[in-house]
């Protein structure tokens, strides 16, 4: 039995190491009685190409959090008067930083109420991470704030009001699962992972891949609610963290799995 947490990179962008991969993955599930996907569009990609039979083809959501470690608190800081939208994550274009970065200049060019923020490192080894001249740029261009690589990200979620993820490919996301863990709502793609997190307009919004209008829309569209509206979300977002994503329930997800196949 083997796990896949996400096709990444490779499947993102199309070429010749994609075909190696591919290749590698239907020779080593010969021999594999079950493979679990963390995503259902994962798995149905790789029983649609051959890469795995039907049969051995598993999914469970994600690797789970741990909804008592992520739950709502007070901020510990005060309520800024602008609406604060946050991106967590290593700092890849693949994560749609870009489109984050876009909708912001877009956003702050006509409008004075939304602050947007950016959490996380670079990450060098890997080929899609932002351009250090360019988060530069736009930390001097006053488009985001910068808050660089935070290990406990808890108090920054509960100062913001909404997450974003504009992701090209996930496995299963877990800083939106520990979003809506803490009562906020979320922003994402259509895409792998992220569209499984999201149901649309009850616990945030989904919008496609690589659009920066559709994502500027969807900012629109959370600025005009109401704060009763944010809260009667963000509750949503909670029980579907609680119902669904909690790690304890991942795990005997898991667990059953496994029994279903050694026994």
């Amino acid at each position: 039995m083997s796990v896949v947490t996400g096709l990444g990179y490779t499947f993102i962008h199309n070429g010749w190491m994609q075909k190696v991969i591919t290749s590698l993955y239907k020779f080593t599930a010969r021999w594999m009685n079950s493979i679990i996907f963390e995503n259902t569009r994962d798995k149905n990609y790789f029983v649609a190409n051959h890469l795995v039979d039907a049969d051995k083809a598993l999914s469970v959501k994600g690797c789970g959090v741990d909804t008592s470690y992520y739950k709502p608190s007070e901020s510990l800081f005060p309520k800024e008067n602008k609406t604060i939208f946050t991106f967590i994550g290593r700092l890849l274009y693949d994560k749609g930083i870009n489109e984050f970065v876009e909708a912001a200049k877009i956003l702050k060019g006509k409008r004075q109420d939304c602050s947007f923020w950016i959490v996380g490192e670079l990450d060098p080894e890997n080929p899609a991470t932002v351009d250090k001249e360019d988060l530069l740029k736009w930390v001097e261009d006053d488009i985001v704030y910068y808050h660089g690589f935070i290990k406990d990200v808890r108090p920054l979620i509960q100062q913001s009001d909404c997450v974003v993820l504009p992701s090209y490919r996930e496995g299963l996301p877990r800083i939106i699962i520990e979003g809506l863990s803490m009562t906020k709502p979320v922003i994402t793609t259509l895409t792998a992972g992220c569209e499984e997190t999201v149901e649309e307009g009850k616990n945030g919004y989904l919008v496609p891949v690589k659009d920066v209008h559709a994502l500027v829309q969807a900012m629109e569209r959370f600025l005009t609610l109401t704060e009763d509206q944010k809260i009667q979300m963000g509750n949503y977002g909670r029980i579907k963290a609680e119902s669904e994503f909690d790690s304890i329930l991942i795990a005997e997800q898991y667990l059953r799995l496994i029994q279903s196949k050694t026994t």
